[in-house]
């Protein structure tokens, strides 16, 4: 047995450092990396880096703004006139940079500033600057700051489950894919039974790749709900889908309280539940390529994992939904609750993630998951289960900062690589 003392943990701001200067031997001569040690010292250097901040936040939001204004000018939806005022005289921009740049500016005061009134530097200082910096989202909208503290939030879920991960404390078998499953069944739940807890613009793309229109599903909504619906409605409705003679047939005998909304009516334009499976998933995958199908052979691979992916998500979904009608319709069962579609979409999308990359697992949990967030807080606000709180979106970002900084200070790897480098190209070190 060696004789070396145990190897101690470094502080972040250590491995920063080892891992962005070349020749590590060289750090104690470079003065980038000095610490502010006076109170004078403290507010210039937290000044600079939120000027800093401010600026290339700024440049970034307007540089994108440019290009945005720049396709709707090609594309004659714009004049080239007003290119400056949609872009750097932006008040969006101007909001984002205020952000980032008073962030900044706190993060870095109050940081160095406990470090020099405490004495020591830690996980504590980093989690008090980094809620106290977190109100800087005020600067942004009321929506938009809905979107970032969840998107904020959720990362700071992943770090504390990383952490424990590390630690040994907790570590789930195919973790990311349990978390989409559960997601998922939310979002799903959502999309059929309460498509206005979802935000619109998901829900949108929700129903432009399942192709099942929202009147279609509003008839279901109601059945399930054991509401009467309208045949003359729904006959209307369906005909405007180019519904099949059988599908007519069907819908003209549909009586206002039946068991189920038959599968006619969800797909009314083709005949037959294997039929649509093929139909959904050809369509979904081909909506996924960037190329026509005759040059497939070109594709990458992971566009190919996407492309199944999300074409098998879509199918086994309404596979699943037709295959609950057709027990109906065979005598087997008369169970039809809200609940199937839940379960469905935790199905569905448990199996589908599996053809997805195992890098990007991650990553679409995440995205799906503040979706699932609000969609699950919105039910229950209408249930009357909690109440809205003032500012909760602030008091979740301040909250999640708080821990995201804590990480950042003393233990940055378990932040995913895309959230560190973003930090530390608007933060830097501390």
């Amino acid at each position: 047995m060696s004789d070396s003392k145990p190897p101690h943990r470094t502080s972040s701001y250590a491995r920063l450092k080892e891992k962005l200067v070349r020749n590590p031997s060289e750090l104690n001569q470079k003065k980038d990396w000095d610490r502010p040690d006076t109170p004078q010292a403290i507010v210039e250097h937290a000044v600079k880096g939120g000027a800093r901040t401010f600026i290339l936040a700024y440049g970034v939001r307007a540089g994108v703004n440019l290009c945005l204004y720049l396709l709707r000018v090609i594309r004659k939806q714009a004049v080239l006139a007003g290119i400056l005022n949609a872009s750097f005289k932006s008040l969006d921009a101007l909001r984002f940079g205020a952000m980032f740049g008073s962030f900044s500016f706190l993060w870095k005061l109050m940081n160095n500033g406990l470090r020099h009134y405490r004495g020591k530097e830690d996980r504590l200082n980093g989690m008090i600057a980094g809620a106290i910096a977190g109100l800087s989202i005020l600067f942004e909208k009321k929506e938009r700051r809905v979107d970032i503290a969840q998107q904020m939030f959720v990362r700071s879920l992943q770090a504390l489950y990383n952490a424990g991960k590390e630690r040994d404390i907790v570590n789930i078998k195919n973790g990311d894919a349990l978390l989409f499953a559960i997601t998922c069944g939310q979002v799903l739940y959502g999309y059929t039974m309460n498509p206005q807890s979802l935000p619109p613009d998901f829900h949108r793309f929700m129903v432009g790749a399942a192709k099942v229109p929202t009147e279609l599903l509003h008839y279901n909504n109601l059945n399930v709900r054991g509401l009467p619906i309208d045949p003359a409605a729904v006959l209307d409705s369906v005909q405007k889908y180019r519904a099949t003679p059988h599908a007519l047939e069907v819908v003209k005998k549909l009586p206002v309280y039946p068991e189920v909304v038959p599968c006619e009516v969800i797909h009314p334009w083709i005949d037959g539940c294997n039929n649509t499976f093929i139909e959904r998933f050809t369509k979904v995958f081909k909506m996924m390529m960037p190329v026509p199908a005759k040059m497939i052979g070109k594709t990458t691979l992971a566009t190919i994992k996407s492309g199944v992916f999300l074409a098998s998500f879509v199918s086994i979904y309404q596979y699943q939904i037709c295959g609950h009608r057709n027990l109906v319709k065979a005598g087997i069962t008369t169970y039809n609750s809200k609940f199937i579609y839940w379960a469905a979409g935790f199905i569905c999308s448990y199996i589908a993630i599996f053809f997805e990359d195992k890098k990007r697992r991650t990553e679409l949990a995440l995205y799906v998951l503040p979706k699932a967030l609000k969609s699950f807080y919105e039910i229950c606000y209408q249930r009357r289960l909690i109440i809205r709180i003032p500012h909760f979106e602030v008091m979740m970002g301040s909250f999640a900062m708080g821990v995201i900084m804590s990480f950042y200070q003393d233990e940055p790897d378990v932040l995913s690589s895309f959230v560190r480098r973003i930090m530390y190209q608007f933060f830097q070190a501390n």
